[in-house]
């Protein structure tokens, strides 16, 4: 835990590894339809609620899972399928050490989920579910450009 303020409580966050050492996860996509970009020039530096400092900027982008010509959709779907998975890990561990991560226990695992926002987030038109997005951010400072690569 770490504190985020002198008036505030410590902050807890979750972070998701594998393997005995702890790796950071890191997933490739397939090719998705972006939605929603926010890939500007600068990313969300200097936005209304952005950072000012260019080593805290991200650039945000929403991957949406409509077809693509040429894109197998199955390929998209089984991500998406993962990271639902991995949504549910977390969701269990969060639950198993709520007294920790949230301040609070005795949530029952739907409340649990409800306190968290999901990877992969259902759209709706006239409120009806339309697609599934996913919200990739990317820091600024770490953003890495290979040319060529598909």
């Amino acid at each position: 835990m770490k504190p985020v303020g002198d008036n505030l409580k410590p902050k807890t966050t979750v972070r998701v590894t594998y393997g005995p050492t702890k790796r950071s996860l890191a997933l490739i996509t397939p090719p998705m339809a972006a939605d929603w970009p926010m890939l500007g020039p600068d990313g969300n530096m200097g936005s209304k609620f952005g950072p000012d400092a260019p080593d805290k900027a991200v650039y945000v982008v929403g991957l949406a899972d409509r077809a693509l010509e040429g894109v197998d959709q199955h390929r998209v779907a089984h991500l998406f399928t993962v990271l639902n998975l991995i949504d549910e890990r977390v969701s269990d561990f969060v639950c198993a050490h709520q007294k920790d991560v949230l301040g609070t226990c005795d949530l029952s695992p739907e409340a649990v989920r409800g306190k968290m926002s999901p990877a992969v987030k259902q759209r709706y038109d006239n409120d009806l579910p339309t697609y599934k997005r996913v919200n990739v951010s990317v820091r600024i400072m770490d953003y890495i450009y290979i040319a060529g690569c598909s």
